[in-house]
C-alpha cells in the first residue's frame, strides 16, 4: 500500500522512536550494523563460505521474524530479502495463503478502530543542559543538573533516572505537593464564578494577588486530593454550595462595603464565553449535534487561503459544539474571535473579558446567528398545533430555559403583531409567517439574559 493510501487508513499508523540532530546539510549515511554478523568470526576463504554467511544470516533473520522476535537489523534483512523478490509476500504468489489473508483482512475490518494516544519514551540516560548566557544560544555556560523547582524543593529528585520527566511528574501530581491541587482548585472556582480565588489564575508567586478565601482554597485543595483528584466532585461540591446558587442581585449594603463582590456576597453575574455562546444558539434553533468525539470541523469562511492554510467550513460547523471547531494560528473563527477569544499560542489561563460593540455587531449581523433565528422560525412555523400564545411559550423556554412572566408574554405578544404590521402580514397569516418568527427569534438571541449567566 503506498504511503498516502496508509496515511488515510485509520487503522495503519507510523511511529518515530529515534530523531537525529546532526551538522551537515545531508541526512546521515544508512547504518550497516545489519551486517556484523556477516563479519563474525574468522574471514571466510571462498566464495562458498561467503555464500554459508549470507545463508546463516538470512535464516537467523526468517526464523526470528516467525517467532516475533526480530530485532531492527532482523528487519533490515527481511525487507531486503522482499524488495530484490527473494521473498514471496503477496496472495497472488501464495495461493495457499489467499484465503487466510482474506479471512484476517475480514476480521480486522470488523474490530474497533483502535484509539491512538500520543506520548513519550525515553531513550540513554538523558542529558542536563547548559545555562544559555544572556539567553545566546551561542554562549552556554555551566549546565544546570535536572531536577525539580530549588526555591519548592530542591532534593525532591536529585539523580533522576533517564531525562527525570517521570519523576518530575510524579512530584507535580503528589499528594504531597500543596500547589498543584491550590491552582487547579483556584481555576475551577475560576470558571465556575469568573474570577477565583486568588484573581491571578496563572501567579501564584509574590507578584500574583492573594487569595480572598485562603482558608476555603486550602480546604477544596485537600478535599480534592482526598478524594482522588475527581474534577466532578470538585464541581459538584461547589455548585450545590449556598454561595453558587445565590442570587446576582447585589444589595445596596454589599455594593458599598464590597464592591469588588470579592466577599461573594451574591453571585457575580457575567457574561458567556464566545464557544458556549455558539453552542447556545444551535442549541435554541435545535441544530446542536450531540454526537461525541471525531475530527474537527473547519471554521466558517467567505474564501479559501490555500498559502495560510484556511478552508471554509459550513456555516453552523455541521452543529458540531464549538469545542469541535478548528482554531487555526493564523486566523481565528469569525464569530468566536469576537468574544475575546484566546490566541493559540501562549497558555492562557484567564480570559480577557471585553464588551465591544463588535460583540453586539456580531449578534446583530453575523449570519451564523441569523441563520440560527430562521432554523428556530422553522420550527415555530411547523408547528401549527400550536396558538401563537403556546409558540411564546415554547420560544422563551427555549432560549432562556424558564418560562416567560405574565409581563414577559405580554410584551412578546406584542412584538409578534407590530412584526407582522412591519412585514405586512395579516392576523391569520401570522402562524405560517417565518419572516415574523424569525426577526422574534432574532430578538430573544439579542437579549443579555441569552448570553449571560444571571
Amino acid at each position: 500500500m503506498p504511503w498516502d493510501e496508509a496515511a488515510r487508513d485509520r487503522r495503519s499508523y507510523f511511529g518515530v522512536t529515534h530523531v537525529l540532530l546532526h551538522d551537515s546539510p545531508q541526512p546521515p549515511p544508512a547504518s550497516l550494523d545489519h551486517l556484523e554478523r556477516l563479519l563474525a568470526g574468522e574471514a571466510p576463504q571462498t566464495v562458498a563460505e561467503v555464500a554459508a554467511r549470507y545463508q546463516r544470516a538470512v535464516a537467523e533473520s526468517l526464523a526470528a521474524w516467525s517467532d516475533g522476535r526480530s530485532t531492527d537489523d532482523d528487519v533490515r534483512w527481511v525487507a531486503a530479502l522482499v524488495r530484490h523478490g527473494l521473498l514471496r509476500n503477496t496472495t497472488g504468489e501464495l495461493p495457499a495463503a489467499a484465503a487466510i489473508v482474506g479471512e484476517y483482512r475480514r476480521t480486522e475490518a470488523a474490530l474497533r478502530e483502535p484509539r491512538v494516544v500520543p506520548g513519550l519514551g525515553d531513550f540513554g540516560p538523558g542529558a542536563d543542559q547548559a545555562v544559555l548566557m544572556r539567553g545566546d544560544w551561542r554562549k552556554p555556560g555551566p549546565l544546570a543538573p535536572r531536577g525539580y523547582l530549588e526555591a519548592l524543593d530542591a532534593d525532591a529528585f536529585a539523580s533522576p533516572k533517564g531525562s527525570g520527566r517521570l519523576e518530575l511528574a510524579e512530584q507535580i501530581a503528589s499528594a504531597t505537593n500543596p500547589l498543584t491541587a491550590r491552582v487547579y482548585v483556584n481555576r475551577v472556582w475560576h470558571h465556575l464564578f469568573g474570577a477565583g480565588l486568588v484573581r491571578t489564575v496563572d501567579d501564584f508567586g509574590r507578584l500574583g494577588s492573594e487569595p480572598s478565601h485562603p482558608e476555603l482554597l486550602d480546604y477544596l485543595a485537600a478535599r480534592f486530593v482526598d478524594e482522588g483528584w475527581s474534577t466532578k466532585k470538585l464541581i459538584r461540591l461547589i455548585v450545590t454550595s449556598r454561595t453558587f446558587r445565590a442570587a446576582a442581585t447585589p444589595s445596596v449594603e454589599a455594593l458599598r462595603i464590597d464592591p469588588e463582590n470579592r466577599l461573594l456576597s451574591h453571585y457575580p453575574a457575567r457574561r458567556l464565553e464566545g464557544e458556549a455562546i455558539r453552542d447556545l444558539l444551535l442549541a435554541a434553533s435545535g441544530r446542536l449535534e450531540k454526537t461525541m468525539y471525531g475530527p474537527s470541523i473547519q471554521p466558517y469562511r467567505e474564501k479559501a487561503n490555500a498559502d495560510r492554510r484556511l478552508f471554509p467550513g459550513p456555516l453552523d460547523g455541521a452543529g458540531r459544539r464549538s469545542i469541535y471547531i478548528k482554531c487555526n494560528l493564523m486566523e481565528a473563527p469569525k464569530f468566536l474571535g469576537a468574544f475575546n477569544l484566546p490566541g493559540g499560542k501562549v497558555t492562557q489561563g484567564r480570559r480577557d473579558t471585553t464588551h465591544a460593540p463588535a460583540q453586539a455587531l456580531a449578534m446583530l449581523n453575523d449570519p451564523l446567528v441569523l441563520a440560527q433565528a430562521d432554523f428556530l422560525a422553522e420550527r415555530m412555523c411547523a408547528r401549527s398545533d400550536l396558538a401563537p400564545d403556546e409558540r411564546i411559550l415554547m420560544m422563551i423556554r427555549t432560549a432562556y430555559g424558564r418560562p416567560p412572566t405574565a409581563e414577559e408574554q405580554t410584551q412578546f405578544a406584542r412584538m409578534i403583531t407590530e412584526l407582522a404590521r412591519l412585514h405586512g402580514v395579516g392576523p391569520k397569516g401570522v402562524p405560517a409567517s417565518r419572516v415574523v418568527w424569525r426577526d422574534a427569534a432574532h430578538a430573544l438571541f439579542l437579549t443579555e439574559e441569552f448570553v449571560f449567566i444571571p
